[in-house]
């Protein structure tokens, strides 16, 4: 595929972002990183969509990537009035977007697949899962990831992992068919998936996984301390893990808060774990890292 198709691709997308919405648009164009070093991601994206479906792919992606973005300026400007998420436990969430598919299918995974590329902190977060989380990941190695998501870093590894052997866990039925479909089962390697609660067992031996991912899932669970100590009990020892997930930033379906990044630095040290390295990206620019209750993106590389 030649550089100016995958560049009319990722074009595509912003002109159909300015047509339904302008100043989404011009906010994809604010933000570090900037937006050009973006493109390739959201090219690479488009062509995976246009690759599932076609002719229909632009038009709805954009629209769902819009209601997403929407919705989480609505319910951030509610918590930072109440001081509250809008749910507050895990049968409510399942009930109302991971079992449904008009919230789930229709607008909430291709809106976060399109934020991969378009929302400056979760390009950031993957470049440090592809930077410094995927060289650690053994050819040929046994990979762990609880929430599958839309598939992006399945994907991402799939492209990387010589001969991998993946084991997705997730609660919803929709993520899982969804992100089956974007990762593509083609290829080396073998996937799996499991739908399970992880935070009560995942379907795994002791020590099954040379490596775990766990993006944005922290926040979804009514006890995180018990999901990261169920994914400790599944990778084999100083095992890499890769985890993000936010402080004080509203979703339809975030449950638990986190009013720092040093909460869950100190959560994780409780479990066990080893901090290698670790990002804290304020959603508002001006916002210091350590703020405390105000909105940020966490992402960090450990140890089992």
């Amino acid at each position: 595929m030649t550089a100016e198709l995958h560049e009319a691709r990722a074009q595509a997308v912003l002109d159909e972002l300015a047509r339904q919405m302008p100043f989404l648009r011009k906010a994809a164009e604010a933000g570090d990183p900037p937006l050009r070093e973006r493109m390739p991601a959201l090219a690479a994206i488009a062509a995976r969509l246009e690759e599932l479906d076609g002719s229909d792919w632009l038009q709805s992606s954009v629209k769902g990537y819009v209601a997403l973005s929407l919705e989480f300026l609505t319910l951030q400007r509610r918590l930072e009035q109440t001081g509250r998420y809008l749910l507050s436990n895990e049968r409510d969430a399942f009930e109302r977007v991971y079992s449904n598919p008009e919230v789930f299918s229709h607008y909430y995974l291709p809106g976060l697949l399109l934020s991969e590329a378009l929302w400056p902190n979760h390009f950031a977060m993957n470049r440090l899962f592809v930077e410094a989380f995927v060289p650690k990941v053994p050819a040929g190695g046994r990979v762990l990831e609880v929430g599958v998501g839309t598939g992006y870093h399945l994907r991402e590894l799939r492209e990387r992992v010589p001969a991998m052997e993946y084991l997705g866990v997730d609660i919803s039925e929709l993520a899982v068919a969804f992100a089956r479909r974007y990762a593509d089962e083609r290829g080396e390697g073998s996937m799996r998936f499991e739908l399970a609660n992880a935070a009560e067992r995942i379907p795994a031996a002791d020590g099954w996984a040379d490596a775990a991912v766990c993006g944005e899932v922290l926040e979804h669970v009514e006890h995180p301390e018990r999901l990261l100590s169920e994914i400790r009990r599944a990778l084999k020892p100083r095992a890499p893990f890769f985890v993000t997930t936010v402080v004080f930033a509203a979703n339809v379906d975030h449950i638990y808060m986190f009013d720092s990044a040093d909460e869950i630095r100190e959560l994780c040290r409780a479990g066990g774990w080893t901090l290698e390295t670790d990002l804290v990206l304020p959603i508002y620019p001006t916002d210091s890292p350590d703020a405390v209750r105000r909105p940020m993106n966490y992402a960090a590389l450990l140890r089992a």
